[in-house]
């Protein structure tokens, strides 16, 4: 049957073999939509487990996974994101009636089986694009039969009626294969070239033209010899068909093949990981900017240089011009932790004091220039120190706040309260949490409750932009919360520029328009630094993820400062162009009330609530079970127990090295009583 079918073709006109493709072109096209069905579904669950991809703002890739079914690079390619010299390159070449037939090209595929006739084996498919896509999503890769020839005929007829030509064009630039477990235009092109497909160079768009016919043979890597003369072929055809002159030809003669598939970019791997187990989305488009992503990556290099104890370095950039989150720094060493740092909650250290006294400012309890009292005292018997263990006598509040001085931190968050400086900040979303109990009291100012990196940024981008709070975008498209007033415009300026007069670290000494803050957690698990430079907000943490003490190795101010300025000094800035404010606030005196904060504070009132053991500067074993118990007398209602920034009910904790350890008690009406103590481990 074959010889009389294969004599009766070899004698027909081209005429003839065109006209009954028509035919068949018509026949195929009303039936094919009614008999799909019948031949066996197709699987589109390759393009549903396709990579997850994740963009920057200027539409390269900084995060993928690979595909759900057989681990291969698949990510999504829309014919928009390739270069229009490649389409009509692969167009061409691949399947030149594609805009005119309905999914199949009958002469074609009549010429193809007439040589197959002719030769007496399968030596041309005529396969239009739409063809090769059903080959993907039914399997017949490498199952050359007739009868799959048949199914894709039919297939290809259905899926470009069904879908539109468009959407196949769609499924075959993310499903050609290319080599290995390489699929689709985009990852080729990055993984060979090591750009997007839309800056392919003719000769880059002929080697992508001819690989899927192909792919293990063509392979540059290992066949160059096979794949020079591909590219050569698809250029010189191009050439004839009228895709492009002479002199792109001849330009293109001397291109290098690439000599290996090239790694994609992970600069931001961590937050990938974080957003593809968040969302269903296979394609995710951010606001991160590539250059100041690469900038924290260099930065995160530069810190594993200096340090390899198990420290993390994690960051976070906002423009505070455009609301957007333009870099984030998940976990500088993916081995020590792959967790997304900057939203998980942890202690801020004393990085929340600038807004305590922004908030008694805008309360009108005090002046920038009101002397505090920075003096070993009981503040609601709680005995305080600072990070140096040295006292300052009468400060300005000014020169306190610059200073990070502890006792008058406390002093400013006693004329406000800690339950109104945690609901204040807690007023547009929880973003600072206490802990279980809910109950804040005054250590909250020195580091007890946490609050993620990012929130911590949005805070200090909110003193950037004079009290206005801003929700800040990560994806495109994203809709935002209105700005809300934080606080006045006068008391967030203030803040702002007693910021400028902190301390600079000595890489950056004369970054005089630096407003920033550091904290350091309890037992230096945690270093900090958080501040503005023009449009640019930069937070940033040295973190031992599980909770290791640092053994007194970082600081905010000596290891996390340092890194901040470097972040951004790198950064390319836009003025803020802030308006002149008059105000008493920004004045060089204080109003004749706010000369002084009374020494004899409200929160200095004992009450009968002491802790009986420990004493302060005693020595203590543990128990038997590693435990010291506190115990106390006096007090009102429910105690609390705080230690290491951590309120509990139960009067007890387990030590885990030797040391000082500082515990304070609360009870429901806000007295409160505190020891340090050594603690002596029985090895």
């Amino acid at each position: 049957m074959n010889g009389i079918f294969g004599n009766l073709i070899r004698k027909a006109s081209a005429h003839r073999i065109i006209t009954a493709g028509a035919v068949l072109a018509v026949l195929f096209a009303g039936a094919a939509v009614f008999c799909a069905s019948c031949i066996g579904e197709l699987d589109y669950s390759v393009l549903e487990k396709r990579s997850r991809v994740l963009y920057a703002s200027d539409g390269s890739v900084i995060g993928f996974s690979l595909s759900e079914d057989n681990d291969s690079y698949r990510f999504y390619t829309g014919a928009d994101e390739v270069s229009p010299l490649y389409l009509k390159m692969l167009i061409a070449n691949e399947d030149r009636n594609f805009y005119s037939h309905h999914g199949v090209d009958f002469p074609a595929l009549l010429r193809a089986l007439k040589g197959n006739l002719t030769n007496g084996r399968i030596t041309s498919g005529g396969s239009t694009l739409a063809m090769q896509v059903v080959k993907r999503l039914a399997g017949h890769e490498g199952k050359r039969t007739y009868l799959n020839k048949l199914r894709e005929i039919v297939q290809a007829v259905y899926i470009t009626e069904k879908f539109g030509r468009e959407k196949v064009l769609e499924w075959y630039l993310t499903l050609a294969p290319y080599g290995g477990n390489t699929e689709g235009v985009k990852a080729a092109a990055l993984r060979w070239f090591g750009h997007l497909p839309n800056m392919m160079t003719p000769s880059e768009a002929a080697l992508l033209t001819a690989l899927p016919r192909a792919p293990e043979h063509i392979r540059p890597d290992r066949h160059p010899q096979a794949a020079a003369y591909y590219i050569n072929e698809v250029l010189r055809s191009s050439l004839e068909k009228g895709v492009f002159g002479e002199d792109v030809l001849k330009s293109s003669v001397a291109d290098e093949l690439p000599k290996e598939l090239k790694g994609i970019d992970q600069s931001a791997r961590t937050l990938a990981v974080r957003l593809f187990s968040t969302t269903d989305l296979r394609e995710i488009y951010t606001h991160i900017d590539p250059k100041i992503q690469h900038v924290l990556l260099d930065e995160a290099v530069v810190f594993h240089e200096k340090h390899n104890d198990g420290a993390v370095l994690s960051a976070v950039v906002l423009d505070a011009s455009t609301h957007e989150i333009t870099g984030i720094l998940g976990s500088s060493d993916m081995s020590v932790s792959e967790v997304c740092l900057p939203y998980s909650p942890r202690s801020p250290g004393s990085a929340l004091k600038p807004f305590a006294y922004g908030l008694a400012f805008e309360e009108g309890k005090l002046h920038p220039q009101t002397l505090l009292h920075d003096k070993s005292k009981l503040y609601g018997s709680w005995r305080p120190e600072n990070f140096d263990r040295r006292f300052n006598g009468r400060v300005t509040a000014s020169r306190a706040l610059a200073s990070s001085l502890n006792l008058p931190a406390i002093e400013v968050l006693g004329l406000i309260g800690p339950g109104y400086f945690v609901n204040s900040v807690n007023r547009f979303g929880n973003i600072l949490h206490v802990g279980s109990s809910k109950v804040p009291d005054y250590s909250v100012i020195l580091g007890s409750a946490d609050i993620t990196l990012v929130d911590l940024a949005k805070l200090y981008a909110m003193l950037n932009e004079d009290g206005m709070l801003n929700d800040y975008s990560l994806y495109a498209g994203e809709k935002l919360h209105e700005p809300a007033r934080f606080m006045s415009a006068d008391s967030a300026r203030a803040v702002f520029d007693i910021l400028k007069s902190t301390g600079r670290p000595a890489t950056a000494p004369n970054a005089v328009d630096v407003s920033y803050k550091t904290g350091t957690s309890s037992r230096f698990t945690d270093a900090l630094s958080a501040g503005s430079l023009e449009n640019h907000t930069v937070a940033v943490a040295i973190r031992f993820p599980n909770n290791v003490t640092g053994l007194y190795q970082y600081s905010g101010f000596r290891d996390a400062a340092p890194v901040l300025f470097s972040i951004l000094g790198k950064l390319p800035s836009r003025p803020m162009n802030r308006p002149d404010i008059d105000s008493t606030l920004l004045s060089d005196s204080s109003p004749e009330a706010l000369t002084e904060i009374a020494d004899d504070s409200r929160i200095t009132d004992r009450n009968g609530l002491h802790i009986d053991f420990p004493q302060d500067g005693d020595t203590v074993l543990p128990d038997a079970f590693g435990r010291i118990f506190i115990n106390h007398s006096g007090g009102e209602g429910r105690i609390l127990m705080s230690h290491d920034g951590v309120q509990t009910e139960e009067m007890f904790f387990t030590p885990e090295a030797e040391g000082f350890y500082t515990v304070s008690i609360m009870d429901e009406s806000g007295h409160s009583d505190s020891v340090t103590f050594r603690v002596v481990l029985d090895n």
